[in-house]
């Protein structure tokens, strides 16, 4: 699926980290959830931001209590993509857990139709759109002087491109 001209890090990084709207990037394959390509590229920092191999955790559950499991962030995000719902760990995305608070499964940006989900945790968040085949993430940060308005306007426009490709 790489570009003629670059790796999917480069066109990343182009399109949602060099306008500043985002502090962070990175491309799935609908299909497994697993992100091939992370931005800011620059000593592959992006990985960093959006990546964590597989994890345990205490997760809460519905009677107070805490139960450890295991995150496979891949599947997390397999799952929220296919459901607009986060799996009973959560979503995990770089170590963080996010709390989804929009779902729009089908969301039309341009000639095309999306799933658009975003989610969030105190002063950040991720701006997550499911294409036919791919699934993007923008991630923000309030602290890095960005906000979600455009994290997500970035994110839909990148997905427009993608879209329009064929992904």
């Amino acid at each position: 699926m790489a570009e003629e001209e670059g790796s999917w890090d480069t066109t990343c990084e182009e399109w949602l980290i060099s306008e500043g709207y985002c502090y962070a990037a990175g491309l799935a394959q609908l299909e497994d959830g697993a992100f091939y390509a992370a931005a800011p590229e620059k000593d592959e920092a992006g990985w960093g931001f959006i990546f964590k191999e597989d994890h345990e955790e205490a997760i809460l559950q519905d009677d107070m209590s805490e139960k450890k499991m295991t995150v496979n962030e891949a599947a997390c995000l397999k799952t929220v993509a296919a459901t607009g719902k986060a799996p009973a760990s959560g979503l995990w995305l770089g170590g963080q857990k996010y709390t989804i608070t929009q779902y729009d499964k089908a969301f039309e940006t341009g000639d095309h139709t999306v799933a658009k989900i975003f989610a969030n945790r105190p002063k950040q968040g991720v701006s997550i759109i499911v294409t036919g085949t791919q699934i993007i993430c923008g991630f923000y940060s309030e602290e890095k002087g960005q906000t979600a308005g455009n994290c997500t306007k970035a994110t839909l426009a990148f997905a427009e491109y993608l879209c329009g490709i064929g992904y």
